[in-house]
C-alpha cells in the first residue's frame, strides 16, 4: 500500500448510535455514544453518552429495545429532546479536520444522523465535507484488510464456515476489550481499539486507508486510466468482497465503471433494448437467468476502498477472478479506446431508466421528514433562514417561522412539526390541531410508513410467545404504547 501520510492535525471522531429499529427514514435514534482522539489514538475529549427522548409521534420497534435493552421510558427519564441531541451530535461531527468514523456508519448511522438533522432544520451534509471534514467506515477497512493483509487480525467464523466480521465477534477473537455489544459508547471504544490494533500491526496499510478518506485521492485512482481492485459494497465470499473494475466515465464524483470479469467487446454492441432489460434486475429475474448489465457506479464521497491491480494481479487473484494477467490486459486497453462519445451517450440513457425505475418505486404521498432525497435541494436563501430560526428561543422560533417564505416545498410543516415535537409548550393552537391530526394519521392508520398501534402491540404479543424473554421489558413497552394510544382517545 502507497504511504500517505496522516496530518497531525486531524482527529477521528469515534461514534456509534443505538436505535428504536433499523428504518434509518422514519426510525429514531435511543442513544448516542462518542469521543476524539488524535491520529496516534491519544484521547482528544471526554465520553459523550446521552440519550434521546422520543417524542409521542413515534412508536419504537419492540424488538430493538430487547436486543439493546433501551426502552422509551428510560430515554423519557435519562435523555434529552431530539433537537438537543441532534445539536450536540452536530457540534461534534462539525469540528474542522476531524474524520467522522464509525463500524458500518455509511450505510446506517451516517444515514440516521442525515434524517436526524433533517428532522431539526441542520444542515444534513455539511459535516461531511469543507475545514477538512471527512468520513471513513471500519467495515470497508475490515473488509479491504481480509482481502489485502489478513494476516493481520484473527478472524472469526460463520457456522457454515465463511468469515463473521461482526464487531462483536471480531474483538472477541482479538482479545479486545468490548464490554457491552449494543451499547453505542462500548461499541465506539471497541472500534477505535481494532483500529489502532491494525495501525500498530499495518501502519501503511493503515495510513493508506485514511487517505483514502479525501475524495481528491479517491478522483485520482478513478482518473488512473487502469485495472482497479474495489471492495464491493456486498458480499462475494468467492473473490473476498473485491470488484475487478474499470472506470470508463466520471460525471461529478460519480463514476461508471466495468467489470472487467465480463468481456468489454459487447459494450459497443449494447441496444436501448439491452439496457432496459438489463439494469436494476430483480432478484427473482436474476434467478430466472437475467444477465444483469456488469456496470458499477463508484461515488468518489463514499469512502470506496480502492487500490490499483496491478501490483496485486497475480497468483490468487488471477485465480479468484479466472482472468489472466494477459487478458486484463486486452480487457483494459479496449476499454481505453474505446469512443467516449458513445459512452456518454450510453451514460445518459442508463441514468434516464435508473431514475423511472427509482420514481417508480418512491410512495406517491411520501412525507416532508422523509423526503430528504427525493424532495430536492434546500436553496441556500431557506438555509440562511433556518440557521436564523435554529438561533432563537423556541417561543421566538414559534412566531417568526410564521413570517417567513420558503422556496422548498413543505418546509413550513418541516419548521412546525420541528417545533411540536420538541417545543410543546410554543405550539400554536393551529400546531396542536395539526399535531393530533399526524399523530392520529401515522400512529393510528400508518401514513408514510410509521409503525401504528396494532402493529406495535401484535409484535409484543408475538416477542412474550419467545422463550426466555424479558417480560419485565415487555410491559414496559406495552404499558408506554397504551399511554400514547390513551392521548389519541
Amino acid at each position: 500500500m502507497a504511504n500517505a501520510g496522516t496530518a497531525s492535525d486531524v482527529t477521528f471522531y469515534w461514534y456509534d448510535y443505538e436505535t428504536f429499529g433499523t428504518d434509518k427514514k422514519r426510525d429514531r435514534p435511543a442513544q448516542f455514544g462518542g469521543f476524539r482522539t488524535d491520529a496516534n489514538f491519544r484521547r482528544k475529549s471526554k465520553d459523550l453518552l446521552i440519550y434521546c427522548s422520543p417524542a409521542d409521534d413515534y412508536l419504537p420497534h419492540p424488538e430493538a429495545c430487547l436486543l439493546t435493552g433501551i426502552t422509551p421510558l428510560m430515554c423519557l427519564t435519562e435523555g434529552e429532546p431530539e433537537a438537543v441531541f441532534a445539536n450536540k451530535i452536530y457540534k461534534e461531527f462539525k469540528e474542522p479536520n476531524s474524520i467522522v468514523l464509525g463500524y458500518n456508519n455509511l450505510k446506517f448511522d451516517d444515514e440516521v444522523s442525515r434524517f436526524m438533522f433533517w428532522r431539526n432544520l441542520i444542515n444534513p451534509y455539511d459535516r461531511e465535507y469543507g475545514e477538512g471534514r471527512a468520513r471513513m467506515d471500519m467495515f470497508t477497512v475490515i473488509k479491504a484488510l481480509y482481502a489485502f493483509k489478513p494476516d493481520t487480525l484473527n478472524w472469526p467464523h460463520k457456522d457454515n464456515g465463511s468469515v463473521s466480521m461482526k464487531l462483536e465477534e471480531l474483538t472477541k477473537v482479538n482479545g479486545l476489550v468490548h464490554d457491552h455489544a449494543h451499547d453505542a459508547l462500548s461499541d465506539a471504544r471497541a472500534t477505535a481499539l481494532l483500529a489502532k490494533k491494525i495501525k500498530d500491526t499495518e501502519p501503511k496499510f493503515w495510513e493508506y486507508a485514511v487517505s483514502l478518506s479525501n475524495k481528491e485521492n479517491v478522483q485520482k485512482l478513478l482518473d488512473s486510466q487502469t485495472a482497479l481492485l474495489v471492495v464491493a459494497d456486498y458480499s462475494i465470499p468467492a473473490t473476498k468482497n473485491l470488484r475487478l473494475l474499470f472506470p470508463i466515465l466520471k460525471s461529478g464524483k460519480e463514476y461508471l465503471c466495468w467489470d472487467l470479469t465480463a468481456d468489454p467487446t459487447e459494450l459497443p454492441q449494447l441496444k436501448d433494448s439491452d439496457l432496459e432489460a438489463r439494469t436494476n434486475l430483480t432478484a427473482e429475474e436474476r434467478e430466472a437467468g437475467k444477465n444483469p448489465l456488469p456496470f458499477v457506479s463508484i461515488s468518489a464521497n463514499k469512502y470506496p476502498f480502492i487500490v490499483k491491480a496491478s501490483p496485486f494481479y497475480r497468483n490468487e487473484f488471477e485465480q479468484m477472478f479466472s482472468l489472466n494477467r494477459t487478458e486484463l490486459a486486452e480487457r483494459t486497453k479496449f476499454l481505453k479506446e474505446m469512443d467516449k462519445g458513445f459512452v456518454g451517450n450510453l451514460y445518459l440513457k442508463l441514468n434516464e431508466i435508473r431514475r423511472e425505475r427509482f420514481e417508480g418505486t418512491q410512495p406517491k404521498d411520501e412525507d416532508v421528514e422523509t423526503a430528504l432525497y427525493s424532495g430536492g435541494f434546500v436553496s441556500d436563501q431557506d438555509r440562511r433562514v433556518l440557521d436564523e430560526l435554529r438561533a432563537m428561543n423556541e417561543f421566538e422560533l414559534s412566531e417568526k417561522s410564521l413570517t417567513k417564505d420558503y422556496q422548498y416545498k413543505g418546509m413550513d410543516k418541516l419548521i412546525r412539526r420541528f417545533i411540536s415535537r420538541n417545543y410543546p409548550e410554543a405550539m400554536t393552537e393551529q400546531d396542536s390541531a395539526d399535531w393530533y391530526l399526524y399523530k392520529s394519521q401515522h400512529l393510528i392508520r400508518g401514513a408514510n410508513g410509521s409503525r401504528t398501534f396494532e402493529e406495535y402491540f401484535k409484535l409484543l404479543d408475538e416477542l412474550a410467545d419467545r422463550p426466555n424473554v424479558n417480560m419485565e421489558l415487555i410491559e414496559e413497552l406495552r404499558e408506554y404504547g397504551e399511554g400514547l394510544q390513551e392521548d389519541l382517545q
